[in-house]
């Protein structure tokens, strides 16, 4: 149990972060410095973040998937997320439905934030696995001797 939450947070804390630095960045390109988060906002984001930590839950049990079930299971987590970020930045006013423009942007950041969440899950993952697979290859190394 304490993994799994554990886990949660880690979710949490990888897509508030990757949220903040890409919304600071966009905001600097289109608006400079004079624009700022406003606590709302702040609260939007971090809401984004709570929601992206509980749709990861079903990744968490221990049932086997297969590809295709583990495919279905990603491309409902990001739809979740979409669904949840695009309701989100509505009714925040991150965007507009009638500027197209924006809402192709706003949709762009939340592939963004989503493949780079991905990749750093992906990188820690295999760091972790492997780190496990060199400490079975030496227990069956002390073993075989």
């Amino acid at each position: 149990m304490k993994e799994k939450i554990s886990e949660l947070i880690k979710v949490f804390t990888r897509v508030v972060t990757t949220i903040f630095i890409i919304a600071s960045v966009y905001l600097y390109i289109f608006w400079g410095t004079q624009k700022v988060f406003s606590v709302i906002d702040i609260f939007g984001i971090l809401i984004i973040g709570f929601v992206s930590a509980i749709c990861i839950i079903p990744f968490m049990s221990e049932k086997e998937y297969s590809k295709k079930g583990l495919l279905a299971l990603n491309i409902l987590y990001f739809l979740e997320l979409n669904i949840a970020s695009l309701v989100i930045g509505f009714i925040l006013k991150w965007f507009c439905f009638e500027v197209i423009s924006s809402v192709v942007l706003f949709e762009l950041v939340i592939i963004a934030v989503y493949v780079i969440v991905s990749v750093i899950n992906y990188k820690i993952d295999l760091n972790e696995a492997n780190e496990m697979n060199k400490k079975l290859n030496s227990i069956v190394d002390d073993m075989n001797k």
